[in-house]
């Protein structure tokens, strides 16, 4: 069955995604900026608290953002205390990206702020519901990727 887009924004597939994401993305970003923090920013050391000591390339493409982008967002983190960046020593061309203590903390401080809001923002939802959410957009986003590589 082939998705038909209705021209209303609000009931179309990309209108929704795109409220919701900007609804939940402002709530976060009002309880991040507490901690100095973005949402970009912490997603970036999101990706840091996963796999530390990553290359500014690697956060790149994992964050489908621009060069320019990301160092922003690096140079922000670096100034605030939260991370540093040094030569890579196999790629002397290349920067690697460490989390400091500062950065490691926000981890303990900032997931469960994340936990509460997605939990306001999927409330009544049924959790074969966010299951098929989950595995729709996680296809979604393969289509796109593979048709944009």
């Amino acid at each position: 069955m082939r998705y038909t887009p209705r021209m209303k924004a609000e009931s179309n597939l990309g209108g929704l995604l795109g409220k919701s994401s900007r609804l939940l993305a402002n709530v976060f970003n009002n309880d991040l900026v507490k901690h100095n923090l973005t949402i970009a920013q912490w997603t970036l050391l999101a990706l840091l608290w996963d796999k530390d000591n990553q290359s500014q390339k690697e956060l790149q493409e994992e964050l489908l953002k621009n060069k320019a982008t990301i160092t922003s967002l690096i140079t922000y983190l670096i100034k605030n205390g939260f991370i540093t960046k040094s030569k890579d020593e196999l790629d002397r061309r290349s920067y690697i990206v460490s989390l400091t203590n500062k950065g490691r903390e926000m981890q303990r401080v900032t997931i469960p702020i994340a936990i509460q809001n997605i939990g306001i923002a999927t409330k009544e939802i049924t959790q074969s519901d966010l299951e098929t959410t989950n595995k729709v957009l996680s296809q979604i986003i393969n289509n796109l990727t593979q048709e944009h590589s």
